[in-house]
Formats: structure tokens, C-alpha cells, sequence
């Protein structure tokens, strides 16, 4: 739903009724421009145009998990689809999952990890305006590759205390349709990317529980551009003009989290990660636009929240050989709900409406023998998108995910490991009953259609104790 914010007369530049023509920019036209007529006693095209800025803004995120939040920060979590990420506490990555694992690990640890994100995310449909044919391309595959690395760091201050470090990538997204693909007008590429330093601290109270809590330090960066239909708006052929917008910020949260032990072999972990407010700051540029369009490039800003997340993890070892683990993860999406953009141009509102979502995994991990380690894991991660407000920024839907990986200690003192993922989509996400499959400027541009998603994970990590 689009929340336009007028200022002075939103009709100053269309014909009065009656009139056959009209003035704009100091220019006298003897005919209306036929996608004028739409913006009567609403908007100025000026206004209609900033609309864009605020859907690119969005959605500058799909998407490892469900939504635009990357959980895939750990090979190990990634073999087993982050079944016991918060009670398993076997390496340096608990730092990030559930600081309180930290008193877990008997020696210090560096782990140093990279994921990379195969994705396919192909476009079937069609572009309609007043009831014509839009031409363009399909987008081909609009997912490109993504990889990312990881950082952890774990060390003992006393026997009872623990430090440790996570360099991560908890949120980011990259999609590239080409500027010549029919629905250009509501996005041609968006990349969203953020970097989170998260310093930590365990303390064991006792034998059998342990808390654990940290500080996170987050940079956020959005890039999004799209097409803006000039034709459709002068009512002659004429070229596509482009919008660019770049901002970003740091911000700041924390982190809290707790391992108790229950009976010899099982333990539970209950972990927070707080929401991060950002106040991003950049440009928002235009090229190719005409100046009758009015459109000022500068600098502009928007205030992006991004969920806090809680979750409940059990673990238990059967034997020595065999362990398994559950996860049940909530990410509060419902923050992300409205974006203001603010420019020399009149602020535009853009209604997200993310809805909560939750996540549920089992794994198990097996001892093959004193080198090699096995695991395997089964997801169902519930996506924050509602089906009446999808974009073709982020065509996210529900998702099953299916995962297996190994270890091998290659020394005493270092072990490799390795996963794969594949995430399989529950539905086709369609665009035909979005409120966001029309574009923002002229609302004479509708997109149909649906998506075929499938997103294939690899991860390598390196653990090094001392």
C-alpha cells in the first residue's frame, strides 16, 4: 500500500477539466499526456516518480533464509539446517549462535569459514500496460552468485570465563534482473549487504549452566536502481530513465544467551539477538530523466529496522558416536513494515507489511571415527513475506531445506569442514495478487506472473585449537 505525503498543489501541472491540453515546466502541450490523467487530484508525476524510491528500498534483501536474514554463518549449522546452532557448542561458531557454548570448548579456537550462495531465480510471466504488451526480457536468472565469509574467535580469561569474537553477514541480498527485462519499472537490481562485529563474554555459574552475552556493532549498505517508463508518462516514444539509490549506516544491538545442562548427555539453549535501527544516509540519483519530470538528484535517507530473533535449541548425545539436535527459531519481522525515504523530493511511505516467522530444524551428527564426523539436517523455514505484498526485489515464499555435511581432523589442532544445502521452494510465488505488481510511478505498468526459486548452499570452514 503506497502512503504519498503531498506538498503544494498535486495537480498544479495537469490540464483543468475541460482543457485539451496543458502546461508543464514552462512548455504549453496541446494534448495530455495520457498517463497524466491517472494522477488527477492525486499527485503530481514529480510525486508519482519518488514512489519508486521507497520500493527499491524495500526490499533490498532475499535471500539464504526466509526473508533476508542469512543464517548460513556456519558450515556446520549449514550441514545439519541449523538443528542445535544455540545447544551444540562444538566450535568457535557457538560465539555467534549462543555465547554461554563458548564454556563448552575445552581449548581456545579460531574458525575462519566462506559459504557460497548458488542461487536460481527465474521470472515465467508477462508486463501489461493500458492493456498492451510491455516489451522486454524475461530476466533470465535474476539471482547472481553470492559469497560471504565468517569470522569466530573463542578464548579462555579463567577457567570459569570466556571471550570471543564474531565477524558475520546476518542480513543481505543481491538481485539482478538487466535493464531490459519487461518489469524494469519496479526494480532492475538491488543489493543489500551487512557486516556485524559481535564481541562476546561466558560466564559458567555452575556445573550445569552457563550465560553469556554480547555487543554487535552492524553496517548496513543498500544499492537499487530501477527503470522509470518515460513513454508512458509523455505519451511518445522516449528512452527509459534510471534511479539510483545508495545508503548506509552503522548501528547497534546485543545479543544474550544461556546453556543449561539437563541430565548427563542433553542440554537446551535459549538465545536473543536484538533488532538493529538504521538510519541510512546517502544519494539518490537520476540519469536520463527529462528535467520536465522535475526530479532532483542529491542526497537522501531512510530509517531501516531490522528484527530482533529468539530461539530454543536442544541437543542430546544417544552414544558417543551419535548426537541430535532440534532448533526452533522466531524472527520478529513485523517490525519491518514501513519505509520513509526523504529527498529534495516529497517523502514517500512504502508498506512492507513482513509478517513474524519462524523456522524449524532437526539434525543429528554421528562419529564415523576419530578423524571423521557426518551430519545431516531437514528445515522448514516460514518466509515474513505475505503473498499480498510481494516484490520481484524479494520473491520469497515458504521453504524446505535439506542439508548434510562432514569433518575431518586433519591434525590435533585443525579440522576441516564441509555442507551443502539445497533449499526447495513449498509454493511458486506469484506476483499476479500482490498490491506491489504495479509500478510505482504510472501505476499503468502490472506485472504477471510467478517465480521458480532454488537455492543451492556450499560452505568450507577451518577450526584451528590451541
Amino acid at each position: 500500500m503506497w502512503i504519498f505525503k503531498a506538498e503544494g498543489n498535486p495537480s498544479s501541472i495537469l490540464p483543468a477539466e475541460g482543457e485539451s491540453g496543458f502546461r508543464m515546466g514552462g512548455f504549453d502541450f496541446p494534448h495530455p499526456i495520457p498517463v497524466l490523467s491517472i494522477f488527477r487530484g492525486r499527485m503530481s508525476v514529480r510525486s508519482g516518480l519518488v514512489f519508486l524510491i521507497a520500493s527499491l528500498l524495500a526490499d533490498t534483501a532475499p535471500a539464504l533464509a526466509a526473508g533476508f536474514l542469512i543464517r548460513e554463518n556456519s558450515t556446520a549449522a549449514v550441514g545439519m539446517t541449523y538443528a542445535g546452532t544455540g545447544s551444540l557448542a562444538e566450535g568457535a561458531e557457538t560465539v555467534f549462535a549462543n555465547p554461554a557454548g563458548m564454556t563448552e570448548l575445552s581449548r581456545d579456537e579460531l574458525e575462519a569459514g566462506a559459504t557460497l550462495i548458488i542461487p536460481d531465480t527465474r521470472f515465467r510471466g508477462s508486463a501489461t500496460a493500458f492493456g498492451g504488451a510491455v516489451s522486454g526480457t524475461d530476466g533470465g536468472n535474476a539471482g547472481p552468485l553470492a559469497g560471504f565469509p565468517s569470522l569466530y574467535g573463542s578464548f579462555g580469561l579463567t577457567d570459569d570465563l570466556k571471550a570471543g569474537i564474531a565477524v558475520t553477514i546476518p542480513f543481505g541480498n543481491a538481485t539482478d534482473y538487466g535493464t531490459g527485462w519487461v518489469g524494469r519499472y519496479l526494480a532492475t537490481k538491488t543489493m543489500a549487504l551487512s557486516y556485524d562485529i559481535n564481541p562476546n563474554l561466558a560466564w559458567k555459574l555452575s556445573d550445569d549452566i552457563s550465560i553469556g552475552a554480547g555487543f554487535s556493532a552492524q553496517y548496513l549498505k543498500l544499492d537499487v536502481t530501477s527503470a522509470i517508463a518515460q513513454s508512458i508518462i509523455f505519451g511518445v516514444p522516449a528512452p527509459d530513465a534510471f534511479n539510483r539509490f545508495v545508503a548506509h549506516d552503522w548501528g547497534f544491538g546485543f545479543n544474550l544467551g544461556a546453556l543449561v545442562k539437563v541430565g548427563e548427555a542433553s542440554r537446551v539453549g535459549l538465545t536473543y539477538r536484538s533488532g538493529v535501527d538504521h538510519d541510512i544516509e546517502g544519494s539518490l540519483n537520476f540519469t536520463g530523466a527529462s528535467p520536465l519530470l522535475g526530479l532532483m538528484s542529491g542526497p537522501a535517507h531512510a530509517r531501516v529496522k531490522l528484527p530482533a530473533s529468539m530461539g530454543a535449541s536442544f541437543t542430546s548425545d544417544i552414544d558417543p558416536e551419535l548426537t541430535v539436535s532440534a532448533d526452533v527459531q522466531f524472527t520478529h519481522w513485523s517490525v519491518f513494515r514501513d519505509i520513509v525515504v526523504q529527498s529534495a523530493n516529497p517523502p514517500v511511505d512504502y508498506r512492507q507489511n513482513y509478517r513474524d516467522s519462524w523456522m524449524f530444524a532437526a539434525g543429528a551428527r554421528y562419529r564415523l571415527g576419530p578423524q571423521w564426523t557426518v551430519r545431516g539436517g531437514l528445515a522448514w523455514d516460514e518466509t515474513p513475506v505475505m503473498s499480498r505484498f510481494r516484490t520481484v526485489n524479494l520473491p520469497d515464499t515458504d521453504r524446505f531445506l535439506l542439508g548434510m555435511g562432514s569433518s575431518y581432523q586433519l591434525t590435533d589442532a585443525v579440522i576441516l569442514s564441509a555442507a551443502y544445502a539445497h533449499s526447495i521452494a513449498f509454493a511458486r510465488p506469484t506476483m499476479d495478487i500482490s498490491a506491489n505488481n504495479t509500478d510505482p510511478v504510472t501505476h499503468a505498468v502490472v506485472l504477471h506472473g510467478h517465480y521458480d526459486v532454488n537455492v543451492d548452499i556450499l560452505s568450507l570452514s577451518l577450526r584451528y585449537q590451541y
